[in-house]
Formats: structure tokens, sequence, C-alpha cells
């Protein structure tokens, strides 16, 4: 049984995500709810969570300044949010999952079914990535990804990626000057993530920075070289676009 605990001053949203985990979800038990970040501190203390549901603003703060007051975060995040689209798009860059107000049912479901069921770990320096990318992508977009290791995060200066490889339910990502990661998620993921930050789709397993493209070939229906030096394949259906962005700048 997973342990839950929800942290929202908004009375109406707590019931509602308490009536929702009691009929649909089987498997979370709620052990408490809290209105504030002194409450919820208080109960995260006490009651030793596997999840806990965190409202972003708060009467007397924000869901961050909790956070920052708890030793260590050894309990799964779900983030309960009203906040615009770029800053939903910095939840997703820091491996956070999150729930927009009004929550809907399918979502919490798929929330809760990625609870690790792995050893708990410090998910400190994942939450500052978190803070770091909701300042900076209201401007120019996230600077950073937190990629998910066995032990926690690993957080990545997107510039530096060259190329992300898809290989199937898993995605290698390539960088300029440091060893290669596996991660346990698909390159649609990171398409999605990445696109906005100057990455294109060129085949169905690759992605790459744009900033690293240093040539186009049209031999073989279509190349293009990187500055690691490698040639990848274009697809039909992707070098349109690739094209136009690399002729007409358009990202």
């Amino acid at each position: 049984m997973i342990k839950a605990l929800i942290i929202d001053d908004d009375s109406i949203s707590r019931m509602l995500l308490r009536e929702i985990l009691k009929k649909t979800i089987s498997n979370v038990e709620l052990l408490g709810e809290a209105s504030s970040v002194e409450e919820g501190l208080a109960l995260i203390e006490q009651k030793d969570p596997d999840v806990v549901f965190l409202d972003i603003s708060m009467p007397d703060g924000t869901g961050f300044d909790l956070l920052d007051k708890l030793k260590k975060i050894d309990f799964k995040i779900i983030f309960i949010t009203a906040y615009s689209e770029y800053a939903i798009k910095a939840f997703k860059y820091s491996a956070f999952d999150y729930l927009v107000k009004p929550i809907n049912v399918e979502e919490l479901t798929k929330a809760i079914n990625r609870i690790p069921k792995t050893k708990k770990v410090d998910s400190k320096i994942a939450v500052n990535a978190l803070k770091a990318n909701i300042m900076a992508s209201g401007e120019h977009g996230a600077k950073t990804i937190a990629l998910p290791e066995l032990n926690g995060f690993a957080i990545i200066d997107v510039d530096k990626i060259v190329r992300c490889e898809g290989l199937r339910n898993y995605t290698r990502i390539i960088f300029r000057d440091e060893p290669e990661k596996i991660v346990s998620r698909t390159l649609l993921e990171f398409e999605n993530l990445l696109t906005p930050l100057g990455f294109i789709r060129i085949h169905r397993s690759h992605l790459v920075n744009l900033a690293n493209v240093v040539r186009y070939i049209k031999a073989q229906g279509g190349l293009v070289e990187l500055r690691t030096g490698e040639l990848l394949k274009v697809s039909i259906k992707y070098k349109e676009d690739l094209l136009n962005k690399l002729l007409y700048n358009k990202l």
C-alpha cells in the first residue's frame, strides 16, 4: 500500500483529490492532509509518506519553501498546480509528476503508477533543478533537464547534448564531452521536451541538436554530419522540416 499525504490550502481541491483516491485508486492509503507549509512540514515528519501531493502556492509560502525546510526528500512528489503552460514544461524537464487543477482521474492514475517501487532517494537536487527551470522557462526556456538514474537524478546542461537515439522504451543520450547515458524514457518524450530548445527529429530513431549539425549531405537520400563526426540518415518524413530549419533558421 502506498502511503500518501495531501498538502494544499484549497479545501475543495483537497476534498476532490481525497474522494478520487478513495473511489478509484485502491493501492493508496491517505494518512493525512495539511493546508499550509508549517502544517505540511509537521505532517511529513510525523507520517513518513511514500508520496506527497503538494500544492505550489499556499498562504504561508510555497511548496518549495516546505521542501527547503526538510533535511532530506525521500518520498515521491506529485505537484498540484494551476501554473501556465511554460511552467508546466519545467516540471517535465525536471522529471517530476504534476497534476493540473481540476485534477483528471486518468492523469492521477498514471502518476500513481509511476511511483518508484525501488529504494527511496533524496530528491533535493532535482527539486533545485525544477526551481531553476521554472524561473528560466518564462523567458528563455529551461537550460537544464533532470535525467533519472538508479539512485537519483543527473542534472544535465541541454546545450551539451549532441543527439538522442531511441532504443524502444529507452533513449541513448550522446554528449559533446561526457560519457553517454541510457535513460528509461522514450525518444518521443525527449522530442516533446527538447524540440522547443533547438532539437529536431530527423529519423524515427534520431533526435539531434541543430547547434551540433555541421553539414547536410544529399547522398544516400540525405545525411547530416554532426560535430562528433557522426553521419546520420535523414528520413523522407523529416527531411523538409530539417532543410527549412537549416536553410532559413526557422527554430
